[in-house]
């Protein structure tokens, strides 16, 4: 009886379908889980090399005024009395400029000589300052009060020992050293926070050694940031020294506590994290190496791996951190696979899931349920393929509820997080070069205008009202300009104050005035979005913009801005508003 139901037409008929049914549900499940999971894996790869490539940005903005304050404080031009009390009112001058540039992270920039004299500026605020000073080796550092650059000092305590700059590290360093160095890190026990000093030598009369100008630099707001990223529930980002000490990390504390119950250094041998052990051990050979970085540009480059710990793979990379002071750090980022794959794997026993109701209920249903999963999951997986190869105008749009739906959505936010300005919305720097790669391949590819732009006033205003409506300040600049263009012109903001525009298409010098002259007018209005400024006071910033064009005025991308950053500095040194 069951082999004739097996040879009755009925059977021939269903069960070939069924088999071929199961055959074509289980490929279909097959190829997305294939395709998806080798897209993932690169674009993955591309993440958190951008995590990497943040956290090094991040690294550098902290730090990159700190050589400035010192300048400020000591011109390298100039020569240095060995008695302090021969200068004493240009060094507060010079002192309050230095400490006016930076105060975030560099409000503190002190000097210490031979002699064993000292005097160091401590920004309290806007206005108040603390001045500490000695003038003898064996006196007692004292401590003064004063509003103002030339304010009158008053004196509020003494320490109750002798403090002698010339037995403190940085002093000793510099004193070796023939340009500005670093200190290792050390930990303020008065805030518990990872501070650093960026030191320099002076000199006086024939190039005599007289001293060393020293600025501390608090590495709060770079934990602060590592506190920000999203790498995953089970992702983890950390910055290291090369001894592998922590400087900042994701998810995870810097400091740990002694058994006196003192704060102490963590090193990433040793935590409890095991991703963080493994991530640390899989790059300790860029870690122990001693080849000597000769310029920042040999540090640009990523180190990328994948290991397993216990028993799961991770995917790994590192990038090395340098300046001309001889900082020398490690940012790494490693990422769990079964983290970047969860998606993946749902979707592939939901897709089995679908076929077999398929067959069970109905084919045809079956086949038109499964047609569409195919349907979004190649839509999506070429949405990640353009995005893997740095494509800015990516919009992933789904319908759908469920896990393929929410990968998409996944996808998507990730995306924005790459190429979007978190603060104003505007495309970031990222966004930008790889939209410059794009259009400057080739002379042949179509002309557009680049326009550069520099608020002016922007720090007065930052200074005098607050970073918070600083912030507001250019949120409000970047609804101005994006106002002023076309549904196709593209607007990112470079960093800080800058804001660069590309106008596509062939423009002729009136057109881009005039376009020009927009912006800046636009800009010119005073600012709405402030908070707390007083009843009929205005408050407004400016602008210099500089242009240039392509093919006209550069063969490069880098080329290009460097043409309207110059043409920038020229509108600025005309006089720009």
């Amino acid at each position: 009886m069951f082999l004739r139901n097996l040879r009755s037409l009925k059977a021939s008929l269903i069960l070939p379908y069924v088999l071929l049914t199961i055959g074509v549900s289980l490929t279909l499940s097959l190829t997305y889980y294939w395709s998806t999971e080798r897209n993932v894996r690169e674009y993955s790869d591309q993440y958190i090399r951008e995590v990497a490539a943040r956290i090094s940005q991040a690294v550098h903005f902290h730090i990159h005024g700190s050589g400035a304050v010192l300048e400020a404080a000591f011109p390298s031009t100039t020569h240095n009395p060995a008695n302090l009390a021969d200068d004493l009112e240009g060094m507060r001058k010079r002192f309050w400029v230095a400490t006016s540039m930076y105060s975030n992270p560099n409000d503190y920039v002190h000097y210490g000589n031979e002699a064993g004299q000292n005097f160091g500026l401590k920004r309290l605020s806007n206005e108040d300052v603390e001045l500490r000073l000695k003038l003898k080796a064996e006196d007692r550092r004292t401590y003064y009060h004063y509003q103002g650059i030339m304010g009158t000092p008053k004196e509020v305590s003494r320490e109750t020992t002798v403090f002698d700059p010339r037995n403190r590290p940085w002093y000793q360093k510099a004193r070796l050293a023939k340009n500005d160095t670093w200190t290792s890190i050390y930990i303020d026990y008065s805030t518990n926070d990872l501070v650093i000093t960026r030191s320099r030598a002076t000199f006086g009369q024939n190039d005599a050694f007289t001293g060393v100008v020293a600025t501390d630099v608090s590495l709060r707001a770079l934990s602060r940031f590592m506190q920000t990223l999203d790498v995953g529930e089970k992702g983890r980002a950390f910055l290291i020294e090369r001894n592998g000490d922590l400087i900042a990390a994701a998810k995870m504390p810097n400091l740990g506590l002694s058994i006196d119950g003192k704060s102490m250094r963590v090193n990433a041998a040793n935590v409890k994290d095991p991703t963080v052990r493994a991530a640390y051990e899989s790059v300790a050979g860029l870690v122990g190496s001693s080849k000597a970085i000769q310029n920042q540009d040999d540090a640009m480059g990523y180190h990328i791996n994948t290991f397993e710990a216990d028993g799961k793979a991770i995917s790994v990379a590192a990038r090395r951190i340098v300046d001309d002071a001889g900082l020398d750090w490690l940012a790494i980022v490693a990422l769990p696979h079964e983290q970047i794959l969860v998606g993946a794997h749902k979707q592939l026993w939901t897709a089995l899931s679908i076929g077999l109701l398929a067959v069970m209920l109905a084919i045809a249903i079956g086949m038109l349920i499964f047609g569409r999963i195919a349907h979004d999951i190649v839509s999506l997986s070429n949405a990640v393929t353009r995005i893997r190869k740095g494509a800015l105008d990516v919009d992933i749009k789904t319908k759908r509820n469920d896990e393929v739906g929410d990968l998409a959505r996944n996808f998507q936010a990730m995306h924005t997080d790459l190429f979007t300005d978190r603060l104003t919305g505007a495309s970031n720097r990222t966004a930008l070069t790889s939209m410059l790669e794009r259009l400057t391949q080739s002379p042949e590819n179509p002309p557009f205008t680049l326009f550069f732009i520099d608020l002016n006033r922007f720090k007065p205003l930052n200074d005098e009202y607050g970073h918070d409506n600083g912030d507001r300040a250019l949120v409000e600049v970047r609804n101005r300009l994006q106002s002023q263009l076309r549904s196709n012109d593209f607007l990112a903001r470079l960093g800080g104050d800058e804001f660069v525009i590309i106008t596509p298409g062939q423009h002729g010098s009136e057109a881009n005035a005039a376009l020009q002259r927009r912006l800046q007018k636009s800009i010119e209005l005073p600012l709405e979005s402030l908070q707390g400024i007083p009843e009929n006071v205005k408050v407004a910033v400016g602008a210099a913009i500089g242009l240039a064009c392509w093919p006209h005025d550069a063969t490069s991308a880098d080329e290009l801005l460097k043409q309207a950053d110059t043409a920038m500095y020229r509108d600025k040194g005309q006089g720009s508003r």
